[in-house]
């Protein structure tokens, strides 16, 4: 299994310059290890472009520093050798090693081709990050990606090589949990207040790289570099055979696996599962899937266990849709809140499709494998290593789990470890159970001998090279990166998420948002998990219950409070209106006064010529006083109008301010009390949007006169619209208006 020592390529932790995402497309492409390493040298070349490389020597040195690879000289040399037959590289006089033009273009080509794609990823997450989290700073956030993905693909390439190869020495600094990668990615990069919004979005790039094709072919070029760099050190004789041919062998699948076969568990596990199947069929594939007897046992135990909790209570689609929302409740209750929250469904109507679960499961070609051994000797054996490993780790299962686990990996080794190579498999283990996987990997390195258990990712990287490429298998590969490190079923979080949703069932109208935000409450539900009192359980929940509506009443009084403010705004406003308003009318009886009087004089100036200079002079004071006013009326008016302006600003502001409470008050009422015959209504959004026009739209007409009539004809058209929306047209069901609640 193992090739000679001073053969053998060695990995030890490469720099932060070969961990930039990009970086990792230099090898993506690449068939066997010879190549690989062949690309590696033309990328170096290119990359440093200035540094002197005028020996075998030199090139290993830039390859053990900047790529942590320490390669044997000869086979340096060999690469080398081979570029330069090729035409790739060439030593000008002996001096030198260097690109040939073409070579150097091919290999900008392929750079600059992985940095756009890489760019146009990222504006286009970012800008949707954006959306989402305004206040998220969005170069950090893309600086945790980043290192979250470098790790995540590092992490991904020791696996891959370990399981090819037991025997290889690799860097393990990224054998820890996705989940620890991220945590420990965000705290590196994002303020404290930050870091929960930025694990939401960053967990969000790969749960829905499905939705975006480029996004998916990143990743999967990623990855596929990565498995390839750390390939180099796997025997060239294993890596060969298994690129070439693909053995018969029989694929067992753990429960959390099939529970995503049956549509059971979290997406993206169910699509990933669905697909696997597709491509063993399409293609041919030689591989016998199964599902060992214990397997069958445990689904079956699984699906009781649940349908019990679900059967204890009455479930309203309201409440359906707050546990919906919950990332911690298991599969089971979580797809029949959803199917409830969308159709409506009885818990027996939803778990009788699950009664026999073998008949489904064998529909989609997957058998029951009954093994013909008890080997009990060899299992009690297994499973005292086992719980010795969780122990260790302080990781808690169930004892029927850690049973269950011990049965299938047992038989899954012994029909493993009858084949010679790597190669000639025999059976695996698909699994999202990373706790069951490491041990099973630690244990087979310690002991020389081949893995037995493999998790998604592995398992699609290793079936690569036997399926033509093509974008949905990039979107299934890169979407095993998204799928959650398995949760032991019973795990605490979710055990907690579903007692308190048989609290809230047990109220006979409990509000839905109340229970979205509790049951989305980290801090109240990892509070809860360890609480093993049932009347300690309850009391912890009814006093976050009383938390949640004693905010709830502080924000009503806040809007109460923010109305009157409004209120009080209006009057001092039209009060501030009617002041000006009788200033400006005493500056207009008092212009009317001078021009009579103007008028008067103006008729006597002809009765003599004794009077005249009296009159002009009069004439002249009037006229002088007459512009005094003029310009006082003006200022006035000035003032008026500034005043009028300054009101009209206060109205539009006062009517915008108070139809958005009264909009949110009608989303608040619209939420809380059973109106669903408005809120499944197929135009719900446009009625509601509809509505929220009209108010706003009767408000303006209400402290606007000057615009009041257009408004409150915009007012009516909304109605009108509103009331055909209700009608709907010639084929649109009429949702029924609900009597009472």
């Amino acid at each position: 299994m193992s090739a000679t020592p001073d053969s053998r390529i060695k990995i030890t932790t490469p720099s932060t310059a070969f961990q930039q995402i990009a970086n990792y497309v230099a090898i993506a492409e690449t068939t066997s290890p010879a190549e690989s390493l062949r690309e590696l040298l033309l990328h170096t070349l290119f990359t440093f472009e200035g540094e002197k490389v005028s020996s075998v020597q030199d090139m290993a040195d830039i390859l053990r520093t900047i790529f942590g690879v320490e390669a044997p000289n000869h086979q340096i040399q060999e690469a080398l050798d081979q570029l330069t037959s090729d035409g790739q590289v060439h030593q000008p006089l002996g001096t030198n090693y260097v690109l040939t033009p073409d070579a150097g273009m091919r290999v900008k080509t392929r750079i600059d081709q992985a940095a756009q794609l890489q760019e146009r990823v990222r504006i286009k997450w970012l800008t949707n990050v954006t959306e989402q989290f305004p206040d998220l700073n969005v170069d950090h956030v893309w600086d945790a990606l980043q290192d979250y993905l470098a790790k995540a693909f590092l992490r991904h390439g020791v696996q891959v090589a370990i399981f090819l190869d037991t025997s290889v020495e690799l860097p393990m600094e990224y054998v820890e949990s996705l989940s620890t990668l991220l945590a420990n990615a965000v705290r590196e990069k994002i303020d404290v207040p930050h870091q929960k919004a930025a694990r939401h979005v960053i967990s969000g790039f790969l749960a829905s790289v499905g939705n975006d094709p480029e996004r998916a072919q990143l990743i999967a070029e990623c990855a596929d570099g990565a498995a390839n760099y750390f390939s180099l050190a796997v025997s060239p004789a294993v890596a060969n055979q298994l690129r070439r041919k693909l053995s018969p062998f029989t694929l067992f699948c753990d429960t959390n696996f099939l529970f995503g076969i049956l549509d059971l568990h979290v997406h993206p596990l169910v699509d990933v599962s669905n697909h696997l199947l597709e491509e063993i069929a399409d293609h041919n594939l030689p591989i016998n899937l199964r599902f060992h007897e214990v397997t069958l046992q445990e689904l079956q135990a699984s699906i009781s266990h649940y349908g019990d909790i679900l059967k204890r209570h009455m479930w309203t689609n309201a409440l359906s849709r707050a546990a919906a929302t919950s990332r911690f409740m298991s599969g089971i209750e979580l797809k029949y809140h959803q199917m409830n929250a969308e159709i409506g469904i009885g818990v027996a109507s939803f778990l009788q499709p699950y009664q026999h679960v073998d008949v489904l499961l064998e529909q989609h070609n997957i058998s029951i494998y009954k093994p013909s051994s008890d080997r009990r000797t060899e299992r009690a054996t297994l499973e005292a290593e086992y719980q010795e490993y969780l122990k260790d780790r302080n990781k808690e299962k169930l004892p029927e789990l850690i049973s269950h686990d011990v049965a299938l990996l047992d038989c899954v080794r012994y029909l493993r470890n009858s084949t010679a190579s790597t190669a000639e498999t025999g059976a695996l283990l698909v699994t999202c159970d990373y706790t069951l996987y490491s041990f099973d990997s630690d244990a087979s390195r310690r002991a020389k001998t081949h893995s037995s258990v493999v998790l998604p990712n592995i398992l699609w990287q290793t079936l690569r090279p036997f399926i033509p490429a093509s974008p949905d298998f990039d979107r299934s590969f890169a979407e095993t990166f998204a799928i959650p490190e398995f949760r032991t079923i019973g795990s605490g979080a979710a055990k907690a998420c579903s007692r308190m949703l048989g609290i809230f069932a047990a109220y006979k109208k409990f509000p839905d948002e109340t229970a979205t935000r509790l049951l989305s409450n980290d801090l109240l539900i990892d509070s809860l998990r360890t609480t093993q009192d049932d009347k300690q359980f309850q009391a912890q929940v009814e006093s976050a219950i009383a938390s949640e509506n004693q905010a709830l009443l502080e924000e009503q009084a806040f809007l109460a409070t923010q109305v009157e403010a409004l209120r009080s705004d209006k009057e001092r406003a039209n009060k501030e209106l009617e002041r000006q308003a009788q200033e400006s009318a005493i500056a207009q009886e008092e212009i009317q006064a001078k021009n009579k009087e103007i008028e008067n004089l103006t008729a006597s100036k002809s009765k003599t010529e004794e009077q005249a200079q009296d009159i002009s002079a009069k004439l002249v004071d009037l006229e002088e006083a007459k512009t005094s006013v003029e310009r006082k009326a003006k200022e006035e008016s000035e003032a008026r109008q500034r005043a009028e302006r300054k009101v009209g600003k206060y109205a539009i502001s006062s009517a915008i301010g108070l139809s958005v409470i009264l909009i949110i008050v009608f989303e608040i009422v619209l939420y809380k009390l059973p109106w669903t015959w408005l809120r499944d209504h197929s135009n719900s959004y446009a009625l509601q949007a509809g509505v929220s026009f009209g108010v706003v739209s009767f408000m303006l007409g209400l402290f606007r006169p000057r615009w009041r009539k257009v408004c409150w004809l915009i007012f009516l058209f909304g109605i009108i619209v509103v009331i055909i929306s209700l009608l709907g047209g010639p084929n649109s069901a009429v949702t029924p208006i609900p009597k009472g609640p």
